[in-house]
C-alpha cells in the first residue's frame, strides 16, 4: 500500500489548456536515439505512468543543433509527419508529451553544423572553445519566427505542448545572460532588453498556436556563473515571460559551463527546489523544479512544502522507466533509483565533442535505448544457471535470467551482496551508490533465486547442481606492484582502508591517485589525516567522469597534497622515498601506506569450471576491472543471452 505522504504525488494538474495526471514529467534530456528507438525509449517511460514527457532539445534552425546525430528537427514542415506516429504512441500510452524547442547558439559545434555557431555577441564560449559570429538584428528577428513557425509545427504534428528551452546556456539563454549580451540593438541592454528575444518568441508563437495549446519556457533562475544573470533578474522576467503567453515555467539552475555543480551524487537531494519556489512566489502558472530528485518522498515533500507545482525527473527515468508506477503501487522499495554517477551525461559530452561511437547509456540499467527489442521475454529453453559472485556483475546476471525463466542459484562466499560496491559507498559523497545494493537486494527478494551466502563455489557444488551454464562474476581485488617494502605492517589497500579492517595513523600517504586512491584519501583527509596522494602519471582522477570529476578536484585540492610524475622507489619505516627535485632520494613521513595502485582480476575458479565441460562465461571485473556500468551491461548481456 502506498504511504499516504506520497498521495500528493498523484493528484491531477489541470491548466486551461493541459491536463496532467499526475505531478511527474519526464524532464528534456539529449539523446543518440533514431526516431524508432526515440519511440520505444519514451513510450516505455509512458508507461512507467509518468504525467508527461518532455521531449530532448528539437532544433528550429540548420544553425543550432547541439550535437544529437541525425535526430529529426522542426526546422521544416518534414518535422510534422516525422514525428507525428510518435507523438500518437506516447499518448496511446498514457502520457501527454511536449516538444522542447532550441537553437543551441555559441554551443553549436561547428563540425556538426557546418558552420561558425552564432550569438548575440562575439563572446567565445569555454564550453565548446569555439568564436561564435555575432546575429544581425535581421538575423535574430528571423529566429524568432523560427522559433514560432516549429511551435506550430509541434501542433500541426500532435504534441499537447511546446517547452522553450532558455536554459544551461544555449541561444535563448545567451540573450538573457549580461556576460554573453552585450548587444546595442533592441535585442540588448537591460533585464529586460535582453528578455526581448524571448518575450518576441512567445509572442510570436502564441499567435500562430492559439490559446489552447500549452507553452512552458524553461530557463535558469540563476545562469551559475560569475557576472550572469540571478535570481532577482529572473523574479522580474518571469511575470513578464506569462503575460507573453508561458502556461507553464520549468525552472533549472544553471549552465552547462556553471561554476557549481548540479549533477553529480555530492550535489544534495532536491538542491535546487529554492529557485522553483522562489518563482512561484511571482507567477500565476504552474511552476516545475528538476534536478536531484530520485526519490519519491523527496518529490512529495517539494510539493508539500509548496517549492513547485510539477516534479520533474529525467536521470531517474532513465535507471528505472516504471519510476512512477511503482510509487503510485506502493512499490517504492522496488525502484532502481538513479545515483547520479552522471555515466549518462559523460557519454552525451563525448557525443557533443564528436565521437560517433557512443551512445547514452545509463550505468545501472543496460537496457535503456532497446526497450523495443523483447530482451527481457521468457525464454523457451529454461536452464539451471550457477552464478558465482555478489557483486553488481552476478546480480544482475541472476536477475535478468531468473526474469526470463532460468532456474538460478547464486553462490557468494561473503555473508553479504554487494561485492566491492560496499567498499565503495564509504567514501564521502559516494551515499547514493547504497541504491545499487538496496535495488539488487529487493530484487533477490522477488525473484526465485536461490541464494547460496556465506558459501564458497567448488567443484562439489557443479556436481550437486549439475547446471546447463555457469557465470563467472569473481570481481577483482587490489593490485599490489613490486614496490620494496610494500609487505610492511604500516603498509594497507585501500580496499582494506575502506572497509575499515587497518588501523590508520595520524600521517598518511596514498599510493595511487586513481578514483579509489583519491576517494579513499578524501575519507581519510575528512578524519583529520594528514594526507598525500602519490600519483606516477601527470593527473590524478583521469579515471572519473568529466561531469564529475571538475566538482572532485575543486574539493580535493584543499583537503591534500597531491603529488604527480612520481614513482615511488621504496617504502620504509619512516614513510615512502620519492625522486626529489634533483633526482636525490625524498621521504614523505608516514606511519601509514595505502596502496591504491588499480585492480587485478580474480580468476581463481576458472581452471575449475573449464575441466567440468559445462558452458561458462566470465564478466565482469574477473574479465578486466572497469566501472559498474561495464559490470552491469556485461551481466544484462549474458543474462540475455543464456
Amino acid at each position: 500500500m502506498r504511504d499516504t505522504s506520497l498521495d500528493i504525488l498523484f493528484e491531477p494538474l489541470t491548466m486551461s489548456n493541459l491536463a496532467v495526471k499526475n505531478r511527474f514529467f519526464m524532464a528534456p534530456m539529449g539523446h543518440t536515439f533514431g526516431m524508432d528507438q526515440l519511440t520505444d525509449y519514451l513510450v516505455a517511460r509512458a508507461r512507467g505512468g509518468v504525467g508527461m514527457i518532455t521531449t530532448g532539445v528539437i532544433s528550429v534552425h540548420p544553425g543550432g543543433g547541439v550535437g544529437e546525430r541525425d535526430v529529426a528537427t522542426l526546422e521544416t514542415d518534414e518535422g510534422i509527419s516525422t514525428y507525428a506516429p510518435m507523438v500518437r504512441a506516447i499518448q496511446g500510452a498514457g502520457a501527454k508529451v511536449v516538444a522542447q524547442l532550441n537553437h543551441a547558439g555559441r554551443y553549436a559545434p561547428s563540425w556538426l553544423i557546418g558552420q561558425q555557431c552564432v550569438a548575440p555577441s562575439a563572446i567565445p564560449s569555454r564550453y565548446t572553445g569555439e568564436m561564435p559570429r555575432e546575429l544581425s538584428t535581421a538575423e535574430t528577428d528571423h529566429l524568432v519566427e523560427c522559433f514560432a513557425e516549429a511551435a506550430l509545427r509541434a501542433r500541426k504534428a500532435g504534441f499537447d505542448g511546446v517547452e522553450l528551452c532558455g536554459c544551461s546556456g544555449y541561444l535563448i539563454s545567451q540573450f538573457l545572460s549580461p556576460l554573453t549580451n552585450k548587444r546595442n540593438d533592441r535585442y540588448g541592454g537591460d533585464v529586460l532588453g535582453r528578455a526581448t528575444f524571448l518575450l518576441s518568441i512567445l509572442e510570436e508563437a502564441r499567435s500562430r498556436v492559439g490559446d489552447d495549446f500549452n507553452i512552458c519556457v524553461k530557463f535558469d533562475a540563476e545562469d551559475g556563473l560569475k557576472g550572469g544573470k540571478v535570481l532577482e533578474d529572473s523574479l522580474i522576467l518571469a511575470p513578464r515571460f506569462v503575460h507573453a503567453g508561458a502556461d507553464r515555467l520549468h525552472v533549472w539552475s544553471g549552465w552547462h559551463e556553471a561554476t557549481r555543480p548540479m549533477l553529480p551524487m555530492f550535489v544534495p537531494r532536491g538542491a535546487f527546489s529554492y529557485l522553483a519556489k522562489a518563482i512561484k512566489g511571482v507567477v500565476d502558472v504552474p511552476v516545475s523544479t528538476v534536478g536531484r530528485i530520485n526519490d519519491p518522498a523527496v518529490a512529495a515533500d517539494i510539493l508539500a512544502r509548496g517549492d513547485a507545482d510539477l516534479i520533474g525527473m529525467a536521470r531517474p527515468l532513465l535507471s528505472d522507466p516504471d519510476f512512477v508506477r511503482k510509487t503510485e503501487e506502493g512499490r517504492t522499495d522496488e525502484i532502481r533509483r538513479c545515483t547520479a554517477c552522471c555515466y549518462c551525461f559523460d557519454q552525451l559530452m563525448l557525443g557533443m565533442h564528436g565521437d560517433e561511437s557512443v551512445r547514452l547509456s545509463c550505468a545501472i540499467n543496460a537496457e535503456l535505448g532497446r526497450e523495443g527489442e523483447g530482451l527481457l521475454a521468457e525464454t523457451g529453453e529454461k536452464k539451471d544457471v550457477i552464478v558465482v559472485g555478489g557483486g553488481p556483475a552476478g546480480l544482475e546476471t541472476a536477475r535478468v535470467a531468473a526474469i526470463r525463466g532460468h532456474r538460478v542459484t547464486l553462490f557468494e562466499k561473503d555473508d553479504t551482496l554487494g561485492g566491492m560496491l560496499r567498499a565503495a559507498i564509504v567514501p564521502p559523497h559516494k551515499e547514493e551508490l547504497k541504491n545499487i545494493i538496496d535495488y539488487y537486494h529487493r530484487q533477490m527478494e522477488l525473484l526465485p533465486v536461490t541464494l547460496r551466502m556465506g558459501e564458497a563455489f567448488t567443484r562439489e557444488r557443479i556436481d550437486e547442481i549439475n547446471p546447463d551454464a555457469i557465470v563467472l562474476a569473481t570481481g577483482a581485488g587490489p593490485l599490489i606492484p613490486p614496490i620494496p617494502g610494500i609487505d610492511g605492517p604500516q603498509v594497507s589497500s585501500a580496499l582494506d582502508i575502506l572497509s575499515d579492517s587497518h588501523p590508520v595513523g595520524d600521517r598518511v600517504v596514498i599510493i595511487g591517485g586513481g578514483m579509489i586512491g583519491i576517494e579513499t584519501a578524501e575519507l581519510l583527509a575528512d578524519q583529520g589525516k594528514d594526507v598525500t596522494v602519490v600519483e606516477m602519471l601527470d593527473e590524478v582522477a583521469a579515471d572519473v567522469g568529466p561531469t564529475t570529476r571538475w566538482g572532485m578536484m575543486a574539493r580535493i585540492y584543499k583537503k591534500m597534497r597531491i603529488r604527480t610524475s612520481s614513482k615511488v622507489i621504496e617504502i620504509t619505516g619512516d614513510g615512502v622515498v620519492v625522486p626529489g627535485r634533483e633526482n636525490e632520494r625524498e621521504t614523505i613521513p608516514a606511519d601509514t601506506v595505502v596502496v591504491a595502485a588499480g585492480l587485478e582480476s580474480v580468476r581463481d575458479l576458472l581452471e575449475i569450471v573449464k575441466e567440468c565441460g559445462i558452458p561458462f562465461y566470465e564478466i565482469g571485473s574477473c574479465t578486466e576491472p572497469g566501472q559498474v556500468a561495464d559490470a552491469i551491461s556485461d551481466a544484462f548481456r549474458i543474462g540475455c543471452a543464456l
